[in-house]
């Protein structure tokens, strides 16, 4: 069973994991969960029903470094509950961005956050037989003006499907759209 974070109403990554992989469920607001944790309830609802799935696609940013706390929450609770899972973290290229980097003031958080997540990953990869893989993303296609270029929903979900049936032990991999400076959309 595969939970994924994000509504799949939106053009997200969510939307295009449900045209790859319909039989998944979706954790936003939408379906009951506030993944924000902001309180004791939100974080218990998610970890008492983590339990019932062996997938979880960690895929939407949550300020606060919300995306870390799932994948620790889902870690934990699979670890005491014995479930031999895989989670697929999405992180970003901004992980690239350091902090004496102009665009710092306007990504440094963000960029912190997926660093920080990319880091833990890779550190609980293996433990208590979870897999863990940490997938930077150059770009979402997400329908606004500028991302034309950028990688396409249904084309980051073939990769996590990918991903999932691969009989080796992806840890971490980068997907970046290549495309001509001169065009602004992609053929």
């Amino acid at each position: 069973m595969i939970l994924c974070s994000g509504n799949p109403e939106d053009k997200t990554i969510a939307s295009g994991v449900r045209e790859i992989m319909p039989q998944c469920d979706f954790a936003s607001r939408a379906t009951g969960y506030d993944l924000r944790f902001w309180d004791k309830g939100s974080e218990e609802h998610f970890r008492k029903h983590i339990v019932d799935y062996d997938i979880f696609i960690n895929s939407s940013f949550i300020c606060g470094g919300g995306q870390l706390q799932l994948l620790e929450a889902c870690h934990s609770e699979w670890s005491t509950k014995g479930v031999k899972g895989h989670i697929i973290n999405i992180g970003s290229s901004a992980e690239f961005i350091g902090p004496t980097n102009t665009l710092d003031e306007i990504y440094g958080k963000y960029s912190i956050q997926k660093r920080a997540l990319r880091d833990r990953s890779l550190q609980l990869s293996g433990v208590n037989s979870i897999r863990t893989t940490h997938m930077t993303l150059g770009g979402i296609n997400d329908g606004k003006p500028g991302h034309e270029a950028w990688l396409k929903p249904i084309d980051i979900a073939t990769n996590i499907k990918w991903i999932l049936e691969h009989e080796l032990d992806i840890k971490q991999i980068y997907i970046e759209q290549s495309y001509d400076d001169n065009k602004t959309t992609m053929d």
